[in-house]
């Protein structure tokens, strides 16, 4: 029950920053829609499919793109934290420093989870069919979120920890994200890709997010590459390994 209540109150904590500045979560539907529309619209004509169309294969690869976009800013709490001398506080918390990034982390994965319904409800409207998420699509669709959420927000505090400058954590968003994007399969299928560019996708872990999407939450056959048991590993290994290394940082971190 004590871990409960704590971490209710680190997850309150962030909950609360994102109702007292909700552009925050308003500016990254932004991105996503402009992906849905403008690219969408413009590239459906490039693609062609045996069944379905450009805009049912896109719309689980930018939800794919919003859960990288907005975990790679989970960092941010522990620079305005260190910034405000509020960061000292966490030596005197009741549980270890792993539960409190546990939670923080959890609570990030609360707003990316909103998001990513969101985004396939504005798929809805815009009319784009096929969307199909069911009990076992949704189970799949949070567990490759929640993976991908902590493997990729553990590297974001870490960043935040080490520099603890906002602008070298804005430098890796914008250093890694969009490659990381484009040498992806969540806005391009394997086939349309160059065959050097589709040996990296292989290997890129945002490949293997959106393909998990796409099996799980569009009811067409899209001949996903990514999304069979050996996805949900690699995720799981990359989340294991990137929250045990913040986890060790943070704790061995000593501030006043």
């Amino acid at each position: 029950m004590k871990y409960v209540v704590f971490g209710y109150q680190v997850c309150k904590r962030t909950w609360k920053k994102l109702i007292f500045r909700p552009i925050h979560i308003v500016f990254s539907f932004f991105q996503p829609i402009f992906w849905l529309t403008i690219f969408g619209f413009l590239f459906e004509r490039h693609f062609d499919f045996i069944e379905g169309d450009y805009l049912s294969y896109l719309l689980p690869g930018v939800c794919a793109m919003t859960v990288i976009q907005s975990s790679s800013q989970s960092g941010i709490l522990f620079i305005k934290d260190i910034q405000t001398s509020f960061f000292g506080r966490y030596s005197f918390t009741p549980v270890s420093k792993t539960v409190f990034l546990f939670f923080k982390i959890l609570a990030d994965y609360s707003r990316i989870v909103l998001q990513i319904f969101i985004l396939f409800g504005i798929g809805s409207l815009m009319n784009i069919k096929h969307i199909n998420l069911d009990f076992i699509a949704i189970i799949k669709v949070l567990l490759g979120a929640f993976m991908f959420t902590f493997f990729y927000a553990s590297i974001s505090c870490l960043i935040a920890l080490k520099t603890k400058t906002s602008e070298l954590l804005a430098t890796f968003v914008n250093l890694f994200n969009l490659p990381i994007i484009f040498t992806s399969t969540a806005l391009v299928p394997n086939k349309g890709l160059p065959p050097w560019l589709s040996s990296i996708a292989q290997y890129n872990p945002l490949s293997h997010l959106s393909d998990i999407f796409r099996s799980a939450s569009i009811d067409l056959d899209f001949h996903p590459t990514y999304a069979g048991i050996n996805s949900y590993l690699l995720l799981f290994l990359l989340m294991i390994v990137a929250f045990t290394w913040c986890s060790l940082y943070f704790r061995k971190i000593k501030y006043d």
